[in-house]
């Protein structure tokens, strides 16, 4: 055995952790992403995902990103076309639903998180759960260009959903029982799914209006190396209205931070947000799928070290 050998088996296992941004359709680039990493053996020991990225990050953590591929994806932006958008999301959790609630709760699956936004103030509630959310959420759009966090702040608070968590931590809990209705309150964005959203009585709304990200729950979770996945070519932001920025290369409570995002905007093959066409996606997911190993090797360190799940620990 060599001094680099017996090192390596000195070496305390890195944690990894995994935090996929939200995009709507532009989600396919970080599944893509997802689907490379597991080509190449690496899975983390926590999984953050917010809206759109909770499918892709929920097949990831259970080791079937690949398998499903950009196929979920085909199908949702041909549904979106005649369906609401909560129709799409709803079908998505009746046909991906029973997969994720099996896979994601056994023991030894990695940690996964699904932020929302959950709505604090009664008054609020009754907006967002009523007839005036679609044009509360039109004038929440128009504020992300002016950077106006005014009734984020007053009426929001980010919930980070973890299938470990514990009581008496004020961590919520992610269960087989309450797993589609965070699923569905993680995707609703006010001026576009008619459908409210509820976790046990109480209103919620799309992650992305306060955690479109949750780079910082993973972080927090002791990991060693944090992979920030983006689905923009621009900064990689903690939530629409650019209140933290995601670094490549900074360091996030003691977390070394390497984010993976497109080099160009996926709009220009012709996948926006709401709108995609199939030749698109499928360009878009391929695009992931190569930046996913070229980070890989780029980062081969990541995939010689085994993480705690690569050794069966919980």
């Amino acid at each position: 055995m060599t001094d680099s050998e017996t090192a390596s088996e000195s070496a305390p296992r890195a944690r990894l952790g995994i935090a996929v941004a939200s995009g709507m359709l532009k989600g396919v680039y970080g599944h893509g992403v997802l689907s490379a990493f597991e080509e190449r053996g690496l899975r983390a020991d926590v999984y953050g995902t917010a809206s759109s990225s909770g499918l892709s990050g929920g097949l990831a953590a259970i080791g079937r990103a690949r398998a499903v591929g950009v196929d979920y994806w085909l199908g949702a932006a041909s549904a979106a076309v005649d369906k609401g958008m909560s129709t799409v999301a709803l079908d998505s959790i009746t046909e991906y639903g029973p997969t994720l609630r099996e896979g994601l709760f056994r023991p030894g699956t990695p940690e996964f998180l699904l932020a929302t936004s959950k709505v604090t103030d009664a008054a609020a509630a009754e907006t967002t759960q009523g007839p005036g959310a679609k044009a509360l959420g039109k004038q929440l759009l128009r504020n992300i260009f002016t950077g106006d966090r005014g009734w984020v702040e007053q009426n929001l608070a980010p919930a980070v959903f973890s299938t470990r968590a514990e009581p008496g931590t004020g961590r919520p809990r992610l269960t087989p029982e309450n797993h589609d209705a965070v699923a569905y309150a993680s995707t609703r964005m006010l001026h576009a799914w008619a459908i409210p959203a509820e976790v046990d009585g109480e209103a919620y709304i799309d992650a992305s209006y306060t955690c479109s990200c949750p780079a910082r729950e993973v972080a927090a979770r002791d990991v060693d190396v944090l992979i920030a996945i983006g689905s923009d070519p621009f900064p990689l932001f903690r939530d629409l209205y650019a209140s933290e920025e995601i670094v490549d290369g900074s360091e996030l409570d003691g977390a070394r931070v390497l984010v993976v995002k497109p080099d160009a905007d996926l709009k220009d093959l012709g996948v926006d947000y709401a709108v995609a066409s199939a030749e698109g996606l499928t360009k878009a997911y391929g695009i992931g799928l190569a930046d996913g190993h070229r980070f890989m090797d780029a980062h081969p360190e990541l995939a010689a070290v085994p993480t705690a799940h690569q050794e069966g620990v919980a």
